[in-house]
This record gives structure tokens, sequence and C-alpha cells, in this order.
């Protein structure tokens, strides 16, 4: 299938539902295609966690119903609204900054714009019915910048995979994106979207529970069946395209809410902003190279959520919509709701309460409507934990692992606020060469503007509380100002890389409203001139704004930017550090082998073998390079420190079967699939398994590949189907010959009698499990 197809289906499985359903609750149709994406994955992770907990499998027509239930409620919604707004007496009311026209809001003189009551309708403004709406020219260049980002961030993004071995089903050589390409390959064969579930899919022995957030994951899944691609492709489909279509969207409404008033300026601004983020090495390239694909799309998506909750005052419709956006940022990843909570509550702080959403006509009136938009806040973000509450409970446990994350860096104070500010954090040495000064000085200056021009307090001091989180983060401050700091920053791992995001956000939309007001002052717009020349200067803005978009578009794509795409984004994918090539052969080989999907397959969680699972749903024990959650003297502990003794006998008696057999049994355990190195360098690399197997009497090698080998647990297999396996051809390099007996036919090896205990117990004891240290494996990250 051709790459523009896949992109556009991906687009879709992304949009549809959560734009219809947004238009249905009532917002109109530019806004619920701006929050589409959000509210689609609010709908995608909420269906998953209901149907999950139903046992009704998830598929194009479970979710269908769900969606027409939503619908249903959408459509009540709306009509609750319109009943209201028939009863109520008519007041006169401002005109909502979100559904105004450029020019029809009484803006401040440097919009250069009057009252929409005194001014006739010219060809740049709109009719007082289609503000707002799809016809609204206002949406015009925010369209244009949008589109032309998204365009350059996925375009630039598929082609790469264009240059790395099979191409879209390419394997990321990284720690994360194992764990993600296993949930996609789960939701996609068994149908479960349940992120109070996912201990099925990782704790193979026990099924303890474990909240993971699906909905991206879900989102991938339901893309690769809608485009018929394998998990693996639809995996890195989505991280592409996911992002890819959100940031520019994200950054363009952030800077539209900078202004707060939708004029020519703001226009402008959005334009730009959603071009030049492709500038950025920290968000998509960084975020991309260091596998927090989920973590990545919902910070991605904070702009567009607190664009709909700024949207909510001035039309309460909204607010379904606001929530669903809310809960699917959450289903995302949860960290970045700090980032959208923190923002809206300075927000409404330090502007919305003392310029409220309507013109108060007496002194009550003038507190009634501050409740009212406090009220209508409220109601929306506090449905939206309501509704996960019983996910977030339990995942309770998960938030304190991910607390528990640091990641100093050896910087000095003046250093980690530098680094902090000019978001020059981990990894951004891919870009050695590109110069920012421009875009500071132009965010510098837009913040300025704004804090004289429009008052704006909320931004910069949200920037602020951003940069000092990223800085506490490379290094603690050693105050009080640290822990409160850290309070939040903890949920994002405590990690620059991560936190420096919401920097980056600001900074590229501060800069864009910094060019937009630019280019308004050359056009002397701040000057109260005449009718005609008004328009004029308005024409002039144009000519400049579209100037200024083709020189952003320059600016993002110089070589200092694009030099940097190729490592940030192929740099784990070219090695073969944990799937090689000839782990590739090996998976395929062994796909077609007796039982290879009957029981498990056993092996090294941190040597990369459990990508077999996500690749062809072989089923590995583990699915992850952490260690799943058991208990010291667990069948799967058993397995892993002591394969070498499968077979071994027990007290002295080389026929009894020991613990470690009887967990093989229990585990139903058909092959082991071994594959050094470990991912990490402190990872001690389990001997038991790459020396051990080759010389255990309860086994057979039965494939030798390089470093990969394969080996056949006796007692799951009859002689003919291990000889079988063996046969010459069948493995790449010679393997070893099998004993024989007096009559010269070869020995294959099973426990025949039960453990009938005796006075020599084999030398490991009864549980040999005691006597293992515990496993050094680092925690998994959401």
């Amino acid at each position: 299938m051709e790459t523009s197809t896949l992109v556009l289906i991906a687009a879709l499985v992304f949009t549809v539902p959560g734009a219809s359903l947004g238009w249905i609750s009532g917002l109109r149709l530019p806004w619920a295609l701006a929050g589409s994406i959000p509210v689609t994955f609010g709908l995608y992770g909420l269906a998953g966690w209901i149907l999950g907990q139903l046992d009704i499998r998830f598929d194009w027509l479970s979710f269908a119903v769900f969606w027409a239930l939503c619908a249903l409620v959408a459509g009540l919604w709306r009509g609750a609204f319109l009943l209201a707004s028939r009863r109520r007496p008519r007041r006169r009311h401002h005109v909502p900054a979100e559904d105004a026209a450029p020019g029809s809001t009484a803006l401040s003189a440097a919009t250069g714009a009057e009252d929409v009551d005194k001014r006739r309708a010219r060809w740049w403004r709109t009719r007082q019915g289609r503000q707002g709406g799809l016809l609204d020219p206002a949406w015009i260049l925010p369209f244009a910048g949008v589109v032309t980002g998204m365009w350059l961030i996925i375009d630039h993004s598929m082609k790469l995979f264009e240059e790395v071995p099979r191409g879209l089903g390419n394997i990321v050589q990284g720690w994360d994106v194992h764990w993600h390409a296993s949930m996609v390959r789960w939701f996609m064969d068994a149908g479960i979207g349940d992120p109070t579930r996912m201990g099925e899919l990782r704790h193979i022995e026990t099924g303890n529970d474990l909240y993971y957030p699906s909905a991206w994951h879900i989102g991938a899944g339901l893309a690769g069946q809608a485009a018929n691609i394998t998990p693996i492709e639809a995996l890195n489909l989505t991280s592409v395209v996911l992002p890819g279509m959100l940031l520019p969207l994200s950054v363009a409404l952030i800077a539209w809410k900078l202004i707060g008033r939708v004029g020519l300026t703001a226009q402008i601004a959005a334009g730009i902003a959603g071009i030049a983020i492709f500038a950025s090495p920290v968000l998509m390239w960084i975020g991309t190279y260091t596998g927090m694909w989920p973590y990545l799309a919902s910070m991605s998506a904070v702009g567009v959520v607190i664009g709909l909750f700024m949207h909510v005052p001035y039309r309460p419709v909204a607010a379904l919509a606001a929530m669903l956006a809310f809960t699917g940022v959450v289903q995302m990843h949860p960290a970045p709701v700090t980032v959208v909570v923190l923002a809206l509550a300075l927000w409404w702080l330090l502007y919305l309460v003392w310029a409220p959403s309507r013109r108060p006509v007496s002194a009550r009136d003038a507190v009634l409507v501050r409740l009212q938009d406090v009220g209508w806040l409220a109601l929306s973000g506090g449905l939206g934990v309501a509704i996960l509450l019983p996910q977030l409970l339990s995942g309770s446990e998960a938030t304190e692992e991910v607390s528990s994350w640091t990641a100093v860096e050896d910087v000095t104070r003046g250093e980690s606020w530098e680094m902090a500010i000019q978001m020059q954090t981990r990894h951004t040495d891919f870009f050695p060469d590109l110069n920012q000064t421009l875009l500071m000085w132009l965010a510098g200056f837009g913040a300025v503007a704004l804090l004289v021009w429009r008052r704006n307090l909320w931004a910069p001091l949200f920037w602020f509380l951003s940069v000092a989180m990223t800085a506490n983060a490379l290094l603690p401050f050693d105050t009080m100002w640290g822990e409160w700091l850290a309070i939040v920053g903890n949920l994002h791992y405590a990690t620059a890389h991560r936190l420096v995001m919401s920097v980056a956000l600001f900074t590229f939309a501060a800069a864009a409203v910094g060019v937009a007001i630019i280019i308004r002052l050359l056009s002397l717009a701040p000057l109260r001139m005449t009718s005609p020349w008004t328009q004029v200067s308005v024409a002039v803005s144009l000519i400049l704004a579209l100037g200024a978009g083709w020189g952003t578009y320059v600016w993002t794509t110089r070589d200092t930017v694009i030099e940097g795409l190729e490592p940030s984004m192929n740099g784990p994918r070219h090695d073969d550090r944990m799937v090689s090539e000839a782990d590739i052969r090996a998976f395929d080989w062994l796909s077609g082998q007796p039982d290879a999907y009957e029981g498990t397959i056993f092996g090294e969680p941190a040597d990369g073998h459990g990508w077999m699972y996500a690749y062809n749903g072989l089923p590995s024990v583990m699915r992850h390079y952490l260690w799943p959650h058991v208990h010291r003297t667990s069948d799967t502990d058993l397995l892993y420190w002591h394969p070498d003794l499968i077979g071994a006998g027990n007290h002295g008696d080389p026929d009894q079967e020991n613990n470690v057999d009887k967990a093989a049994q229990r585990m139903d355990v058909k092959y082991y699939f071994v594959s050094p190195w470990s991912f990490w360098a402190f990872q001690e690399p389990r001997f038991e398994m790459i020396d051990g197997l080759w010389h255990t009497p309860g086994v057979t090698p039965v494939y030798r590949d390089q470093n990969v080998a394969i080996f056949a647990v006796n007692q799951q297999f009859t002689d003919e189907e291990i000889l079988g396996m063996r046969e010459p051809g069948n493995s790449p390099e010679e393997l070893p010959p099998l004993p024989l007996d007096a009559a010269g036919n070869p020995v294959i090896h099973r426990p025949s009698k039960p453990d009938s205990g005796g006075d020599a117990p084999l030398e490991a004891p009864g549980n040999p499990a005691l006597d293992a240290p515990p496993v050094e494996i680092p925690g998994t990250r959401p």
C-alpha cells in the first residue's frame, strides 16, 4: 500500500470518531476538527476499559456500538443546551473570542479593529452567522500553517523509513518500544484494550494486576486493522502520524490563546507556529528517538486540550468535548495532564478572573459570571477525573514507581538554567550546528509584547515554571522550591528531556506571536486610520504573512535541522543491538516448528528475544525487557536462574524430575531462545542459558545462527519431532551431535520418574530460586 494511503487511513482513524462526536455535542465544525484527536483517544481509552471490564472483544463493531451510545449522550447534551437557550430571555453578550472573525471584536489598537456592531462586513470579515463556522475566513491562515507543519513532519519522517531494514516494519532497537509493540500486538490479536488488564499480557505466570495507559496502543491497533498491516508497521505508522498531526495543531492553538482574541494577529501567529514547530529538536525528533511514544503523543495534545478548555467559558456546550479530550490525554499518558492543569489554573487566576467570558451588568452579575466560568471549567475537568477514577486508582502503584526515577546530570546551577531556557537537554547533540538565537529573540519580543499589549501574565509564568522544573531535573534545587517543583517533575520521571517539551511548545508559540506582531506593526495596523487604509493594512499584513510563512518554511528546513533528523529518527533502527537479522531469521524459522504457538517460549528478558511476540505472535514469556512481577519461588524465577537443571535429575537419580522440570511443565515451556547480549551494560549475562543449555540433559539444540540458538524442551516433544527439527539444512549452522545409546540411536533424555524424595537432593535445593540473587532490571516507563 502507498505511504500516502497509509497516512490517510491513520489520520481518519485518529480523527473521525472524535470530530463527529464533538460536532454532535455542540462544537462548531472547526473546533470539532481541532479537538478531534484527543477526543478520539478519549473514546478509545474509555471503550477499551469498559469493553475489557465486560469481557467484550474490542473491534470495529463493538467500538461502533460504543460510539453510537456516546453519540446519543452527546446529542442529548446538545439538545439540553438548545432547549435552555430558547427558554431563557435574550441578553446582550460579548461575541465569544473563539467564534469571532478577524476584525469582528473590539480589539486593541495593535489590531486596528473596531467594535463589530459599528462596522460594515467586508471580505476579510464574516457575517455574524458564520463566526466560528467552517466558512469563517479566520481559520484560513491557521489551517494553512498547521497543514504545512503536519506535512513537513509526516513527510520527512515517513521518507526516513525507506533507509532502514524492512521499512515501516522496522524493529526499533530501544527499551520502551518493545512493550508498546507487545501491547499493540495483544490488542490486534486478543481485542483487549483495558489498561487495568495489562498484567495478563506481561505477567504470564501470575496474571497479576497491572495498569498501563492503553489508548495510544488501541489507536495504533485500529489503524493497523484498518490498513491491513502488521502490528509493528502500525506501531511505526502511529509513532509518526499521531504527533505529526498534533504538534503543529497544538502549538498553533497555544499561539492563538496567548493573544486571547481572534484577530488577524492571532491568525498569523497560529499559522507561523504550526510551521515552525518542525524545527524543534526536543519535541518530535528526540521524543521519537527515546521511544517515549505515548508520552510524546500525549504531550503533543496538551495545546489542543488547553484550547478546548479555554473555549468552554465562552461556549459551555463545549464542556463535554473538553472533558473527553482531557480523558484522551490521560489515557495516552497521564503525566502531561499536569501541563494542562497548571496552564489552565494560571490562565483562570491571572486572566479569566479579571476579564470574564461576558461583560457583567451589575456587581452581583460580576460575581455570578466568574462563578459560572470557573464552574464550567471545574465541571469539565471534574467529570473527566470521575470517569477515569477507577483506572487511576488501579494505577496508583505505577505512579509511585514513576516518581522514583531521577536523571540528574553533572552540571552547575547556571548551566542547568541555561540548558532549560535554550532547550539543550538530552540528545540535542544530534543537532550540533543548530542556532536558535533568532527563535529566542523572537520569543522574547513576543512575550514582552503580550505583557504590554494583552496583559498576559499567565503564559510567561507558566513558561518560567516549566523552565524551573526542567532545571530542577538537571540539578535539584537544595531548597523547599526544589521539593515543590519535584512534585510535578517526578510525574514526568524527573527527566529534563521530557519536562523541556512544554518549554519548547510555549517558546515556539511566543516566537510566532513575535513574528505576527512585527508584521502588524510593519503594516501600520496600530494606527487608527480611515476605512480604505485599514483594508490596505490588512492586505499588506496578509502579503507579509505569506512571506513570513515561506520564510519560516525555509528556516525550519535548513541543513542544521534536516541533518539531525536521520540520526535521531533512524539511529535506533539501523543497528542490531537487540534484534539482529539472525534473530529475525530465527523468529521466522521457529514460527513453523511444532507447537510453537501452543505453549510458551522462554529466554532472557533483556536480550530482545521477546520481540518475537510483536513480530509474528510467538508466545514469548517476556513481553518487555522488564522482569515480570513474580515472587522469588515462582516458576518464572526457576526457569530463569536454573535452566541448566532441566532434566538433570534429583536425589541422585538422573531420571527423577526436579522443581525446574515441574516449572517448565506448569509454564508449558516448549522452547528456550538465546540471543545475547543484554540491553544495558550493567545487566549481567545469564550464562546458565548462554552456555549452560548446550550441556543441559533435558533440552536439545535445534537451531543455531551466529549468536542465536533455540533449544527444544525434551519433555514437550516426541523424538520424531525433535529429530525432524534437527534435520540437515534446517539450522543455518551445524548443531552438535546427540549422545547415542549402545545401539547407535540418538538419546533424547526426559525425566521419567516423579520426584520421590531421597537423602541426596539436587545440589540446588528443592527450590533453587531461594539461592538466586535478585534480578537487576530497571523499571518500565509508561
